[in-house]
């Protein structure tokens, strides 16, 4: 998917988190990875090696919403 707008950080953003979904997607949708798991998928994918640290923080923001989003207790505050 390739979605681009005006705004270059916006842009670089979301090529994170596709990177980052991408890598957990192959992974699996079972709980108890590590980031060393994580780390090691992300060394066997094509992704640049100056991308690894922003792809890496973008998965923990995934997979923190993600946890977020399903615990029992969830209130919104509106």
């Amino acid at each position: 998917m390739n979605l681009k707008t005006n705004i270059p950080e916006l842009d670089e953003e979301q090529e994170d988190l596709f990177a980052a979904a991408e890598i957990l997607e192959a992974m699996g949708n079972e709980p108890g990875m590590t980031t060393t798991e994580f780390y090691t998928h992300m060394l066997m994918s094509d992704i640049d090696m100056s991308m690894h640290e922003r792809v890496f923080l973008a998965a923990i923001a995934i997979e923190t919403m993600l946890q977020r989003g399903t615990e029992e207790d969830y209130e919104t505050v509106h």
